[in-house]
């Protein structure tokens, strides 16, 4: 039997290529960004199972088709460290999460994959994410959570912190449910580079009024820099640093780089890389900055297919 997932708050679709990877079918995918919606329409053929739906607060019980595993790589803003960090009196944050729980409770899936970033724990000293474990028990299921980072658990050079929660109906299935094992990083920034000149539009010189701090301060082209508005920041791992929804807009969280042409900043394709998407996924003809935002709000395809494959396996 084929296992059924739905995909919500899916963007470009990271986590579906995970779990198509795993051998499980996409039945709904839920995505309110008609942009992010573009690029996953050209990566994933529709087959006749298979519903899109626009905004998760009007998805009822009716339109969501039967399914074994719900999948949300829900919003982050409202619980982020860089956000508002309004946590669920943030309207929408509160709402979106309300409704993957009516979903839990009307559908009963056998098992779920939430995912979010690493400041949703301290949230209000804990107390937003003890809520929402609660929350999920509530609904009939047990449940376990890690922090994973891309660089330390999928062999992806970017310092990536996400927590993932993972349920189940069946209190024996969480018993046989494991996350990944750390592996070694071995590979590194130049394996997601590409390796010839990118167009000019890419690189850096005085016509922008930060040239000459970042030219004083970038010099390794084994490192991946960050422009911060107004300093640049070294990244010691020897990894990208963590890909992020802004990247680029208004000049803060730039990820900055030196090659045998000058000083640029990635292209929208290295940041696919950077998330381990693969060389087949195809990026539309969309502005730069909408990529990156794409790709900074995706997930690590890699680290993602991992934990697919223990859910699928253990169900």
């Amino acid at each position: 039997m084929t296992l059924r997932f739905i995909d919500l708050f899916a963007g470009i679709g990271g986590m579906r290529l995970a779990f198509e990877d795993a051998g499980a079918e996409c039945v709904l995918t839920c995505e309110i960004n008609q942009d992010a919606l573009t690029t996953y329409k050209a990566n994933f053929k529709g087959n006749a199972n298979h519903i899109y739906h626009n905004d998760i607060l009007t998805l009822t019980k009716d339109i969501v088709p039967p399914h074994n595993i719900l999948v949300a790589g829900f919003p982050c803003q409202p619980y982020s460290i860089a956000g508002l960090r309004k946590g669920l009196k943030d309207e929408r944050g509160g709402d979106v999460f309300l409704a993957i729980l009516r979903i839990l409770r009307e559908r009963s899936p056998d098992a779920f994959l939430l995912e979010n970033v690493k400041g949703m724990l301290n949230h209000e000293k804990g107390e937003t994410f003890a809520f929402m474990l609660k929350s999920i028990a509530d609904c009939g299921y047990v449940l376990t959570h890690k922090v994973l980072n891309s660089m330390d658990y999928s062999n992806v050079p970017q310092n990536r912190e996400r927590v993932f929660v993972v349920g189940f109906r069946d209190v024996t299935k969480l018993g046989e449910f494991k996350f990944p094992s750390e592996v070694k990083l071995t590979k590194t920034i130049h394996d997601c580079l590409e390796t010839t000149q990118v167009s000019k539009e890419f690189y850096y010189d005085d016509r922008y009024d930060c040239f000459a701090e970042i030219q004083k301060s970038i010099n390794s082209r084994d490192t991946i820099y960050q422009w911060r508005r107004q300093y640049v920041r070294e990244n010691k791992s020897n990894a990208c640093p963590t890909l992020t929804a802004n990247m680029g807009t208004g000049g803060h969280n730039v990820p900055l780089l030196k090659d045998d042409f000058g000083i640029r900043k990635l292209t929208p394709r290295e940041t696919a890389n950077f998330q381990g998407f693969p060389k087949s996924f195809k990026l539309p003809k969309l502005a730069n900055s909408k990529l990156y935002h794409q790709f900074g709000n995706s997930v690590t395809v890699p680290l993602i297919t991992k934990i697919a494959k223990q859910i699928v396996k253990v169900l």
